[in-house]
């Protein structure tokens, strides 16, 4: 199965998309387009190379800032603000769940944080995974908590040094082949 990844235009079918999170719809179909439009985030869409304007996934990527940095060696020593990625959303149509697609939306994000660390800088990938279930989701690519201090926070970070290990280095491609 061939899948491309690619930007959100107004050629892709919002409207049919439905992962099972209304919150999660809501925002493919209604804000997504417009926000990309402003700049204030990118949404990118995994569609099968055969149906290229059927969404089977997306996931929403912005910038960040990290005002207290995370208790990691290289950023103990900085007080002010760091720059980074945050993956804002990242959701699977229910049927494509369980195909990995996640997984390659995931990889696709750890990608895109590496090209915009190697322009302009950015410490890491963060996420605020909606629910503690999906936190396994995250730890098997080793994000790490973001806060060590609060236990009650479920934001989590991939430090730019493991998406450089995860992504490899960067060739400008947005085709994926899912095996």
């Amino acid at each position: 199965m061939s899948i491309v990844i690619e930007e959100l235009t107004p050629q892709h079918n919002r409207k049919a998309f439905d992962c099972g999170v209304t919150e999660l719809n809501q925002f493919l179909q209604r804000q997504a387009r417009q926000k990309t439009t402003k700049h204030i985030s990118k949404t990118y869409v995994a569609c099968l190379a055969s149906a290229p304007t059927e969404i089977i996934a997306y996931h929403t990527l912005t910038g960040y800032s990290v005002t207290t940095p995370p208790a990691h060696k290289d950023y103990k020593k900085y007080p002010h603000p760091l720059s980074a990625v945050k993956l804002a959303r990242l959701a699977v149509n229910c049927s494509q769940q369980g195909q990995r697609i996640g997984e390659l939306l995931l990889i696709d994000a750890i990608y895109r944080t590496v090209l915009v660390a190697q322009q302009i800088s950015a410490i890491g990938l963060f996420v605020d995974p909606m629910t503690p279930a999906v936190v396994p989701f995250y730890q098997q690519y080793d994000f790490l908590p973001a806060d060590l201090s609060d236990h009650s926070r479920l934001e989590m970070w991939l430090p730019i040094k493991t998406c450089i290990e995860i992504a490899g280095e960067p060739a400008g491609s947005d085709s994926l082949e899912n095996n």
